[in-house]
């Protein structure tokens, strides 16, 4: 192959190879545009999900439930307790307390009579000793013990149209008779009828699924244009392999193309180099020389810098 034959080839590599990249480019940006809908679509059906949940609760006819004690289930739009399952509009709900809570105080005292010290007393000292000894250990001991008496009971009051009904319970049932008043007052004043809600949600939901029926057609779109980029991308590519020169030949072509400067310099800093340092190093290791590490290092460096364009060549001209 003369050079002539090899400057054409070479530069009709190049050609293909830049069309390659440009094809490589292309391909990138369809499979990132393919990820993208890939994504929009879960992020759809998610939504999707969530919105057929809730129109599922609207269908029931209670909406979503919100809260719920023995006997007593509060939803969106219904209420049910004993006596009463239904709408839960102008249902009103009131809590009250009853009883208190009272602290009770119990006084109680022991004496001791003090005999016993009399008696001791009175065998030593005599009837004195005996009056002293009776003083000296008669005791009275007062203690008070505090009981608290707890009668509160909290009462939990629902009526509506056409119905009432209360419940009794313990204090301990405060925040939650609290919660469920809360309740049932904001939705039992709320004028929005199911119905609306109903309509509105299933607007939603043909929205949702109109939008996600056009982002499949999308994909669907994408991904058969990211499989035709994928194969001119590797067409092409087997076109600049089968074009290219071979290492050897392309490597021996770019160094006939380099001027004398740029050779010496290849020489002096690659092969003599490495010789020169190769040779300083086995010296110094025979001498026992403290530079050895650093004739080592220098070595290692110009190997490892040799490589590094090496590889930045196959980069460039050889993928």
């Amino acid at each position: 192959m003369d050079s002539q034959e090899i400057e054409l080839r070479q530069d009709s590599a190049m050609l293909i190879r830049t069309d390659m990249r440009s094809k490589k480019i292309s391909l990138k940006e369809a499979n990132a545009k393919h990820r993208e809908i890939t994504s929009t679509i879960a992020t759809l059906g998610e939504e999707l999900k969530h919105a057929t949940n809730r129109l599922d609760e609207l269908k029931s006819g209670r909406g979503k439930k919100l809260a719920s004690a023995p006997d007593i289930e509060v939803f969106e739009f219904w209420l049910s307790i004993p006596g009463y399952k239904g709408s839960i509009q102008k249902a009103k709900a009131e809590m009250i307390m009853h009883g208190s809570l009272q602290h009770v105080s119990n006084v109680s005292s022991t004496s001791k009579s003090g005999l016993g010290g009399g008696i001791v007393g009175g065998l030593v000292f005599g009837p004195l000793g005996a009056a002293a000894g009776v003083l000296a250990t008669r005791k009275n001991k007062v203690s008070t013990q505090v009981q608290q008496v707890d009668t509160r009971q909290v009462e939990l009051q629902i009526a509506g149209p056409g119905y009432a009904w209360s419940v009794l319970a313990h204090s301990g049932y405060g925040d939650k008779f609290r919660e469920l008043r809360d309740l049932i007052n904001a939705c039992g004043s709320n004028l929005k009828r199911i119905q609306d809600s109903l309509l509105e949600q299933a607007s939603a939901v043909n929205l949702l699924q109109e939008k996600l029926t056009k982002q499949q057609a999308y994909l669907q779109i994408a991904a058969k244009e990211a499989d035709e980029r994928s194969v001119a991308y590797e067409i092409t590519k087997k076109e600049f392999t089968n074009t290219r020169l071979p290492l050897f030949t392309d490597l021996k072509f770019r160094w006939q193309c380099l001027s004398d400067f740029w050779q010496w310099l290849a020489i002096l800093g690659g092969p003599v180099l490495l010789v020169i340092l190769a040779g300083i190093t086995t010296y110094a290791r025979i001498a026992a020389q403290p530079w050895l590490s650093q004739a080592i290092a220098l070595a290692v460096a110009d190997v490892l810098l040799w490589c590094a364009l090496f590889i930045v060549y196959l980069i460039r001209y050889r993928v």
